[in-house]
């Protein structure tokens, strides 16, 4: 094309109508077109249209700083990679700062994403290349600020046969796009208990979904099924094509399964390629494809969205952003769906689904009954956890494909690289592997500890930091950019690092503006509790928040800092200690302190000297630091442990009742899965005794009444059930374990297959048959009797001893054979 037609096309496509329209950035990825790179956006209108638009002006590109600074821009453009193909397409100098300090860059734009790599290698050699890394999509979201999942004005006009993008200018204050969401499970023929995707058919798939403001479910399969949710096709071929037409026909914006990436869409995906057909669930062009995202798995579908609710929910339960999942020790969808819901799945024996589907009429009813539940309990658990998904994609600005698979150091990463980018700073790169390892071999000293004397106490008051670390972090300026030793006004940590105070970093900058937005959210959340969208944002804002400190600290992070991490830590101990100092000089005995917080005995003050305390406290303390009060309790009790030398208190394990009556316990073996429930439930009853009743006789008799239950075999095995996970095949440990035999018993007799157990968490009791403890090890189903001494001797006595033992009761008494020391 001359150069008088190409701009004669340009001044065409300038005169050509405009559109705008109210939406939101669903997702953002790229295609190659010919040898450039173009970016892609997926926009789900108000209309409830999802738009395809392009904005084929943005170019992928990397920085460079040229060991010589006198570098000619010539010579720059004339390196090349060793395929000659990739050269810089311009080059522009720019003015930024690198860990605060100010730098001349050179901006080396390139044609498409596979020159990045290359040129910014072959450049390497004459000097620093910056931000090569960075994935396109990612970068454009970077540079564009885009804030997906909110509605912006987008305007765009048709040029070339697409939609190609003008401008994106976000709405504040709009309601959300109303997305149109699909939760699937497929059910795999499997005569050998684990289906062998080159031989094992898929032979139903289920759907729950909402498209349009309307919800629907159904079965697909392909044998005769007389119930009403079910259609019933030709063959596997036929199964599989309709279920991607059902996505198509439903527009859905947003596929979600469990597990889905590992299992379903890799299956279907496996299936499909050897049944010879192409299975693709995409909206526009582009295949459904399986990528790997750190140490997890990510499905990539052309203008949807795959959000893996296992991945979602083991996140939540990491950072503690759900007390229905909180304590779990297996997360199928069975038990979340039941935590949540409070209600109860159909359940099958997975390993018996092929007999099911080749029985008769009653069992291919429950099959399908059973899988179509799996789609509605997964519908359920979506609702209730992904909006804390969707409000961290929100506030970080990364896409929701990328948090769906996230880890919290990433989404803090993702945070940094955005206001980075907008306030001028190089983004630095990632270590390589000897500086991680050097960082990992130089650990910082952690948080101060204050262990309690052992025993039980009333009247007490807990006192917690509010956000400790984050507040540090902001009062102190704390940011590898602001670490200096020649500044002249400066915070200087009791580690003897300092911290400029002329400039503020981007992590307290950014630290400050999440924390002022959560104590807005909370007001609205207490406002209107019921708000799942308000309480997920606050959930959202703190798991960020928190997650700045350890960020620093990461031996992979791009903005580690060894002398910000210690700096925070040193902090932190300095005021725990400082606070506990001032309680006791006013006559509070401080009981227990660790990292955040400070438990006092009032003795003979009053509430109110309790909170003077805390006023004069924050009264001292600067920038956003404050001490809280948690609340008021009358009674608790902290445990012992033993040590080489003495007796003394053990660090989180403490329970409290407060005057409202709520309990909380710490460090309890409640909450762990390799104590039996007996155990568990024996040491509960145990601390709310002691703690409602004040009643150390009746705790006691608790536990007598249990080991004589025990002893008369009068306990059901349920309650006997000890859980444990085999994290390795069964011959590749060198030890045994009662775990391992017990595996090792089942897949002989048959009662299980390798495949059940290997890698999984089991459930086992100690039975009275065998001359060791392993050897009496039966897994649960197997198990006829158990072993009464063990239950008493290693499960219920460690479990309540640790608390009775302050009462002065001993072992014996509570078997019965002995004497109560003293009263």
């Amino acid at each position: 094309m001359s150069s008088s037609e190409s701009s004669d096309k340009d001044r065409l496509n300038e005169t050509m109508p405009q559109s705008t329209l109210v939406g939101a950035v669903l997702d953002v990825d790229y295609l190659m077109k010919g040898d450039e790179s173009l970016i892609r956006l997926t926009v789900k209108g108000s209309d409830g249209i999802a738009y395809e638009i392009f904005d084929p002006s943005f170019k992928p590109y990397f920085y460079f700083i040229p060991n010589n600074p006198d570098m000619p821009t010539e010579v720059m453009k004339g390196i090349s990679a060793e395929d000659s193909n990739s050269k810089a397409t311009s080059i522009e100098k720019e003015r930024r700062r690198l860990f605060g300090k100010e730098v001349d860059v050179y901006k080396i734009s390139v044609k498409n994403t596979l020159s990045v790599p290359k040129l910014s290698s072959a450049m390497s050699r004459y000097g620093r290349c910056y931000e090569y890394d960075i994935p396109f999509a990612k970068r454009y979201v970077i540079d564009k600020q885009i804030t997906p999942l909110v509605n912006h004005n987008v305007s765009f006009r048709k040029e070339d046969g697409i939609n190609r993008l003008i401008g994106v200018e976000a709405i504040p204050n709009v309601k959300d796009a109303d997305y149109n969401v699909l939760c699937f499970d497929i059910e795999v023929y499997n005569p050998l208990a684990r289906p062998r995707v080159n031989i094992d058919p898929v032979i139903m798939i289920s759907y729950s979904y909402v498209s349009g403001g309307k919800t629907g479910t159904g079965v697909i399969t392909y044998k005769k099924i007389d119930l009403p949710f079910v259609e019933v096709v030709d063959d596997e071929v036929a199964l599989i094509r309709r279920f991607q037409s059902i996505v198509n026909e439903l527009d859905i914006d947003i596929v979600s399964g469990y597990n889905s990436a590992n299992f379903d869409i890799m299956y279907l995906l496996e299936r499909s390629k050897r049944l010879k057909i192409d299975f693709n669930i995409s909206r526009f062009e582009g295949d459904t494809k399986i990528e790997k995202h750190g140490l997890v798995d990510r499905v990539k579908i052309a203008g949807r969205v795959h959000v893996d609710m296992y991945v979602v929910t083991r996140f939540v339960a990491v950072v503690g952003a759900s007390e229905y999942i909180l304590k779990m020790n297996d997360y199928t969808l069975k038990n979340v769906y039941e935590a949540i819901s409070k209600g109860k799945k159909l359940s099958v024996e997975k390993a018996k689904i092929y007999e099911l589907w080749d029985g008769g009429r009653e069992t291919l009813e429950t099959l399908a009954r059973y899988n179509l539940d799996d789609s509605n309990a997964l519908m359920t658990v979506y609702n209730a956890l992904s909006p804390i998904a969707t409000e961290l994609s929100k506030i970080t600005g990364d896409l929701l494909s990328d948090v769906a698979v996230t880890t919290a150091g990433q989404l803090v990463e993702f945070v940094l690289m955005r206001y980075a980018h907008h306030y001028g700073e190089l983004i630095p790169n990632r270590p390589e592997e000897g500086e991680m390892k050097a960082r990992s071999a130089n650990p910082i000293e952690g948080a101060y500890v204050k262990t309690p004397d052992p025993g039980i106490y009333e009247r007490l008051a807990v006192f917690d930091f509010r956000g400790l670390y984050p507040s540090i972090i902001i009062s102190h300026n704390i940011d590898p950019s602001t670490v200096c030793t020649d500044c002249k006004d400066y915070y200087e940590a009791p580690s003897g690092t300092r911290f400029d105070k002329s400039r503020t970093g981007i992590t307290p900058m950014i630290l400050k503006m999440f924390i002022e937005q959560r104590t807005e959210v909370k007001k609205q959340f207490k406002k209107n509790p019921d708000n799942l969208a308000l309480g997920s944002k606050s959930q959202a804002l703190k798991i960020v928040a928190n997650s700045f400190y350890g960020y620093l600290g990461y031996a992979r992070s791009r903005w580690y800092s060894r002398d910000c991490a210690a700096a925070v830590t040193a902090y932190g101990r300095q005021y725990i200690k400082d606070t506990m100092a001032s309680a006791e000089a006013l006559g509070f005995k401080v009981i227990y302190g660790d990292t955040d917080s400070v438990i006092l005995i009032l003795g003979d003050k009053g509430k109110d000297d309790a909170l003077s305390f805390m006023k004069a406290t924050n009264a001292k303390l600067p920038g956003m630091m404050e001490l809280e009060l948690e609340d008021f309790y009358t009674r608790g009790v902290f445990v012992g442990k033993k040590t080489a030398k003495s007796e003394s208190g053990a660090k989180k394990k403490y329970a409290l009742i407060s005057e409202s009556g709520r309990i909380k316990i710490r460090g309890f073996e409640l909450v762990r899965r390799d104590w039996s429930r007996i155990a568990r439930e024996t040491q509960r009853k145990v601390l709310e005794t002691i703690l409602k009743e004040g009643s150390k006789e009746k705790a006691a008799e608790i536990v007598k009444e249990v080991v004589k239950r025990l002893n008369d075999g009068d306990v059901p095995l349920s309650e006997l059930v000890i859980s444990t996970q085999l994290r390795k095949g069964l011959d590749a440990y060198d030890a045994t374990s009662p775990e391992l035999l017990a595996a090792k018993k089942a897949v002989e007799n048959g009662f299980k297959t390798r495949d059940e157990v290997e890698h999984g968490v089991i459930g086992y009791i100690i039975t009275k048959h065998g001359s060791s403890i392993s050897d009496r090890a039966m897994l649960e189903g197997m198990a006829t009797d158990y072993d009464p001494g063990y239950y008493i001797d290693h499960q219920v006595l460690p479990a309540t001893m640790r608390i009775l033992k302050e009462l002065d009761f001993n072992e014996e008494e509570l078997k019965g054979w002995g004497k109560q020391k003293k009263l």
